[in-house]
């Protein structure tokens, strides 16, 4: 892994939610149907996601470390931003919200038209659905930074995949992540490689609840009970209140 850290430190400085969290993942009807179709929950590659900042090692400002190892700790930072461009590209992530009720902000961001659902679930219940896939996932929640003061990768590329800027701090952002140390080659096309693929999960674990976008569209909600029964799961579908009149 490109990493200056040992390794252990490396994931004992990132921060799991806890198993009872709930956590959130707003989307078009069309990718719902691909992740039952597909069995599967999509991890894109890390530099696919749209923001140029993912992933991006920002300069260290001079003399901003003291001590002893304050050239060798420059000299770390120098050799991480120069490389992060490529290693950037060996992660994989699989983006959802924390919170304990629906966001309307999520909505209004991740969804179009009336025909946007969210899938509701727990860290348990994320990481028991993924258990039979063949990749080494891990789970942990997003840091957000400044571009200012002490820079948090600390050396490693695993921690500045997992930081983002202040302004996105509203998503409150838990990632399944997946590194790619080279194994993926023999079992991965080259085009799932330079996008993103499906990794193994078990739908009716890890859904509990379904969640219809905050529209009026009542022909929406038999339509998800029927494909979810189709497919064998038994999930809560849920109409978004969050547009009612108030009484």
């Amino acid at each position: 892994m490109p990493v200056i850290w040992p390794a252990e430190l490396e994931h004992r400085s990132l921060t799991k939610p806890a198993l009872r969290d709930r956590l959130w993942r707003y989307m078009d009807f069309t990718k719902f149907v691909a992740m039952l179709v597909k069995e599967g929950l999509y991890l894109a590659r890390l530099d696919r996601l749209g923001d140029a900042y993912e992933g991006w090692i920002h300069k260290s400002p001079k003399k901003h470390y003291d001590g002893f190892f304050g050239a060798k700790h420059m000299e770390r930072d120098r050799e991480l931003k120069k490389q992060s461009p490529e290693f950037r590209k060996l992660f994989y992530v699989n983006c959802w919200h924390a919170n304990d009720e629906e966001s309307d902000a999520m909505w209004k961001l991740y969804t179009k038209g009336n025909e946007g659902i969210a899938i509701c679930t727990t860290r348990r219940n994320l990481e028991a659905s993924l258990g039979d896939a063949p990749e080494e996932l891990w789970f942990y929640k997003v840091m957000y930074a400044g571009p200012k003061g002490k820079p948090v990768h600390g050396g490693s590329m695993l921690r500045a995949c997992m930081t983002k800027r202040m302004p996105f701090a509203h998503e409150k952002e838990v990632r399944v992540v997946l590194y790619n140390g080279g194994l993926l080659k023999d079992c991965r096309k080259k085009d799932e490689l330079d996008s993103g693929f499906y990794v193994k999960c078990k739908m009716a674990t890890l859904i509990e609840q379904v969640y219809i976008a905050p529209t009026e569209n009542p022909w929406f909600e038999p339509i998800m009970k029927d494909v979810l029964d189709k497919y064998g799961i038994d999930a809560e579908v849920v109409q978004s209140g969050l547009n009612l009149k108030p009484p």
